[in-house]
């Protein structure tokens, strides 16, 4: 599966699962990624600039591991939801995938 594909489908089925008010991060190797509007919302407002994934223009941010807990704390003091998939592969490496 290209890697645009499978980056929208586990964002719309966690849209799905935790509400599309919930910002949504997964962590990613060393660092928690955000797409979408929910990107959107974190340049808004936190700053983190945003870039985009692919040849596919997937609007993302990048946060740290280290300042996760400050990110996730700053979006809940301004009333966001935030849900984190922390889906880990065999090898113990973070990965993005579907589980049902």
């Amino acid at each position: 599966m290209k890697k645009e594909s499978l980056i929208e489908q586990c964002y719309k089925r966690m849209k799905e699962r935790h509400g599309t008010d919930a910002l949504v991060f997964f962590h990613v190797d060393e660092s928690y990624e955000a797409y979408y509007d929910d990107a959107r919302t974190l340049t808004r407002t936190t700053g983190v600039p945003s870039f985009n994934i692919t040849a596919a223009r997937i609007p993302a941010v990048r946060i740290p591991e280290a300042d996760m807990e400050a990110c996730r704390n700053r979006l809940l003091d301004a009333g966001y939801t935030v849900c984190v998939s922390d889906v880990r592969g065999a090898s113990g490496r973070h990965m993005m995938r579907m589980d049902e």
